[in-house]
């Protein structure tokens, strides 16, 4: 063989040599070659062959009933193919069926079948691909309204490889929501000897040692407290700053798939950007749980308890503040419930933040908030002892948007979508000066945040999340919805919506 036959031949052992090198790294060793017919015909079926799965170095997580491990595909890879590599022991090699090796083109709803082999044995499978982050929470008992301990997992790869794991604890959260057949549930992290809470921090939005998944099961199009979560932040953002924030999540307990949830953060001290407490003076924190009637004949200034009526202390949880702060707080709050029907500007300027109490007013009327009314479902803060206005941050805004609540129906929900005409909670006050901040208000509202295009945006984005599988599975699970209807009903409803405000508006202005 001449010198140049000789370089050809060394060449192309090279260039072999390389792409096999680049398969290897690619594809690795444990994906086979053999077929299907092959890999069943010479060896036993044994469906506890493994017990976990690693999918590109990263743990899926396992639906047992119906034999599907789920991975999250990070977005970006959406619209292309994607490389699906199985970690598994020495001894064992993988097939994905109907793909080639294992390179797979991103198609939701549509489940990935895979086989799983060894010398002896070998066990079938498929793979779910989601776009959303997945949450994993073992436990030894069940669940209830009490702590269970547990173990939390978070995997996210949208933005960055994040796979969050921590010891917690668990338990069933809400009034109307423990009674139907999907649970919301609050969660708590904790070290490793379950001694103390622990923060963590995930992704870009949370950090805190607590948090709720919602199930968002009585809103059959399931962003309705979303939407209005993210309406009061960027409504509220001139002037308290106060974002709560949310992501859609898929959520697994026991190896069972529970379906699509929000995963939000709670109320607390930090997020409401107060101050701690110190010996002679401390921030407040009021939740109001239920229909609460108060007058300013009532004594409040001897109450030594964390609860009275419908209101609860949240913070501080120290007993020597509990009596200067009912004394307080429902002193104030008496006066302006007291006068409910005949409301002055003094009145509500020395009750509220008057920017957040006009702000509060044009949120709930035009989301047509039948659950709260500045009475329920709030949580009311003050700065200090010392402050002479309240604060008020809104909770719980799934019945909004043409959805109220019904004790009739498994649902405990009820859909009119002609409520676009009415106004459920007060607008118009008795007072001039107040009706003049709220036209005023609502007007340079209408121009960047109540506006259709603000809405269009903020639909199209939840749909887009929600489509490509979440909600057929979690539809398959509990109940039949069709999540792109139940948008644009919504949708519809805004845009209704928009315009007899407007209407509603200008006649007060007209007054």
């Amino acid at each position: 063989m001449n010198n140049t036959k000789f370089k050809i031949v060394i060449f192309i052992i090279l260039i072999v040599s390389l792409v096999l090198l680049t398969l290897y790294g690619i594809f690795g060793t444990s994906v086979s070659l053999l077929s299907v017919k092959e890999i069943k015909t010479s060896r036993t079926l044994k469906n506890d062959l493994i017990n976990s799965l690693k999918i590109n170095n990263v743990d899926s997580v396992y639906d047992k009933q119906n034999n599907i491990y789920y991975y999250t595909i990070p977005e970006k890879y959406e619209n292309g193919i994607y490389i699906l590599k199985l970690g598994l022991k020495k001894g064992y090699k993988y097939k994905l069926i109907d793909n080639t090796l294992n390179i797979i083109k991103i198609e939701y709803n549509k489940p990935i079948k895979v086989i799983i082999y060894n010398d002896k044995y070998f066990y079938e499978t498929k793979i779910e691909l989601t776009n959303l982050p997945i949450i994993n929470i073992k436990t030894e008992d069940d669940i209830t309204t009490n702590d269970t301990i547990s173990t939390f997992k978070y995997i996210n790869l949208n933005n960055k490889k994040q796979v969050v794991s921590n010891n917690s604890m668990i338990h069933i959260r809400g009034a109307s929501s423990a009674i139907v057949d999907k649970k919301s549930y609050k969660v708590e992290i904790y070290n490793n000897k379950y001694s103390e809470e622990k923060n963590i921090h995930i992704d870009n939005f949370y950090l805190g040692s607590d948090f709720i998944l919602d199930a968002v099961y009585k809103d059959p199009s399931k962003i309705r407290n979303v939407l209005a979560t993210k309406l009061w932040n960027d409504i509220s953002n001139d002037f308290t700053k106060v974002d709560i924030y949310y992501e859609f999540v898929e959520l697994f307990i026991n190896d069972e798939y529970m379906g699509l949830y929000v995963f939000t953060e709670p109320i607390n001290r930090k997020r409401l950007n107060l101050n701690k407490d110190s010996q002679n003076d401390t921030s407040i924190i009021i939740k109001s749980n239920d229909w609460n009637t108060l007058n300013n004949d009532s004594d409040f200034k001897n109450i030594n308890d964390d609860k009275y009526l419908g209101y609860e202390i949240k913070y501080p949880n120290d007993d020597k503040f509990y009596s200067d702060i009912w004394n307080k707080f429902l002193t104030k709050i008496s006066n302006y419930y007291d006068d409910f029907n005949s409301l002055t500007y003094d009145i509500i300027n020395d009750t509220w933040n008057l920017n957040n109490y006009i702000d509060m007013i044009i949120y709930n009327a035009f989301i047509n908030n039948s659950d709260n009314k500045l009475v329920k479902n709030d949580y009311f803060y003050m700065k200090s002892l010392k402050s002479n206005e309240i604060y008020i941050q809104p909770w719980d805004m799934e019945f909004s948007f043409g959805l109220h609540f019904s004790s009739i129906g498994k649902k405990l929900s009820v859909k009119d979508l002609n409520d676009y005409n009415q106004v459920y909670t007060s607008f118009i006050h008795t007072d001039p000066k107040i009706n003049e901040l709220l036209v005023s208000r609502y007007t340079a509202l209408r121009k960047n945040i109540l506006t259709k295009k603000y809405f269009d945006k903020l639909l199209d984005e939840y749909k887009n999340k929600l489509i490509k599988g979440a909600t057929k599975r979690d539809s398959d699970k509990w109940y039949k919805y069709d999540i792109e209807q139940e948008i644009e009903e919504i949708r519809t409803w805004i845009s209704n919506r928009l315009d007899y405000f407007d209407e509603y508006v200008s006649d007060l202005k007209n007054e």
